[in-house]
């Protein structure tokens, strides 16, 4: 397995992203707000893991983030482009705090492109749940019992509503549980995923 660095204009703005190019299944990391791209390859166990599953693994900065040039580009909007810059198609998405937000809300515009979404604690979606009730993409929502930024009850709301979505909390850990507990979080990541490949 081996990563590649890529510096590459992208809605007319050079994007950061890392690629591990081998596989036959495409997922994509984006980053919450404290991070980026590069801090994904911390999770060793969970890169090596989804390269045994045969994915291709994607994480790019944000724009304003690490080594993507700021662009005033919505990141709904982002997204969109870098999928169609990256040619992709039926992927995972897996978006940590902001960008679980932006998961969820991309997926409701263009569900016939998302496989799946992992959302980790995602934030700044308060006031918007109710509109995610016609979100039918399979859905891994994760929180940390302990999470101070993001409050855990936004989970119970969201698997309230959410008509194909699965919430587990991880209790004694916080806001960014991935980092914290990746054995533990590695258990739920990967049965989620392996339950997608067998249907």
């Amino acid at each position: 397995m081996y990563f590649v660095e890529k510096e590459e204009e992208i809605a007319g703005k050079k994007v950061f992203y890392i690629k591990q190019p081998v596989g036959e299944k495409d997922i994509i990391f984006m980053h919450g707000k404290s991070y980026t791209a590069s801090d994904f390859l911390k999770l060793n166990d969970t890169l090596i893991g989804l390269y045994n599953l045969k994915y291709r693994i994607y994480a790019f900065d944000f724009p304003g983030f690490g080594k993507s040039q700021p662009n005033n580009i919505e990141p709904v909007n982002f997204i969109e482009a870098f999928v169609d810059y990256k040619k992709l198609d039926n992927f995972v998405l897996f978006g940590a705090s902001m960008s679980g937000g932006f998961a969820l809300k991309y997926a409701l515009l263009h569900p016939e492109k998302v496989r799946a979404i992992i959302a980790a604690a995602p934030a700044w979606i308060e006031n918007e749940i109710e509109q995610f009730k016609n979100l039918n993409v399979p859905t891994l929502l994760l929180w940390g019992a302990n999470d101070n930024k993001v409050d855990p009850k936004i989970g119970n709301k969201l698997k309230e509503i959410m008509p194909n979505a699965r919430l587990h909390t991880f209790r004694g850990l916080s806001h960014p549980f991935y980092f914290e507990n990746e054995d533990l979080f590695d258990q739920y990541f990967f049965d989620f995923l392996k339950n997608l490949d067998e249907k």
